[in-house]
């Protein structure tokens, strides 16, 4: 297995693939960002990924998630698990369908140093916001505004402290419709700041 990853990597610094082979990433939904998200970081060498959502694969999801026609119905945590397994056997991935609250986000905050919000919803976005605020060792990319057929120039990089945000901060869903082409730039900008972070803490910049 560890001939085939040196393979399929081997176009990347094989400073950056042994670096990110330990790395452990949560992932917090799977749909538009997440399903994205976790290929992007597989495919770049993150040795264990961690997904959470509680939702099923619908037809309307699939202009803009990582599905298939076939996978309708399934529980989006095992299709995507099952897609990063076929595609990069050599990843460690966990699948676990459930809703994060308040309470039990205390339970996955040891399970990786490196958190992805890919949610859906404000509500969902603003609790994982505030929980990780000023959390010592722990980081948060988070998006926000990535919905319509918006400009490149309109995308913004924030970082606060812990916390990175991803987004034109301003664009709604209900009002300008989601569409690949621009939820695919946040997702990949979040994915990117993610493993900028990993490598920076590994040198210790």
């Amino acid at each position: 297995m560890e001939d085939l990853r040196k393979k399929i990597l081997a176009r990347q610094r094989n400073e950056d693939n042994e670096i990110f082979k330990e790395a452990t990433v949560s992932i917090l939904g799977c749909g538009g960002l997440g399903s994205n998200i976790a290929m992007m970081l597989a495919r770049s060498g993150i040795g264990h990924i961690n997904l959470y959502d509680f939702d099923v694969v619908e037809y309307s999801n699939l202009n803009r998630q990582n599905y298939s026609v076939n996978e309708v119905g399934q529980r989006k945590v095992d299709a995507t698990k099952n897609r990063l397994e076929e595609t990069l056997p050599f990843v460690d991935v966990k699948a676990y369908n459930i809703y994060l609250d308040d309470e039990n986000l205390d339970q996955i905050l040891d399970g990786a140093n490196y958190f992805i919000e890919a949610f859906d919803n404000k509500e969902s976005k603003i609790r994982v916001f505030d929980y990780f605020v000023n959390r010592e060792g722990k980081y948060l990319f988070t998006a926000s505004g990535l919905s319509g057929l918006g400009s490149l120039e309109d995308v913004k990089i924030k970082n606060f402290d812990n916390i990175t945000m991803v987004g034109d901060f301003y664009s709604k869903p209900e009002e300008d419709g989601l569409y690949l082409p621009y939820v695919s730039i946040v997702a990949s900008l979040e994915a990117l700041e993610c493993l900028k972070k990993i490598r920076e803490d590994y040198y210790g910049r």
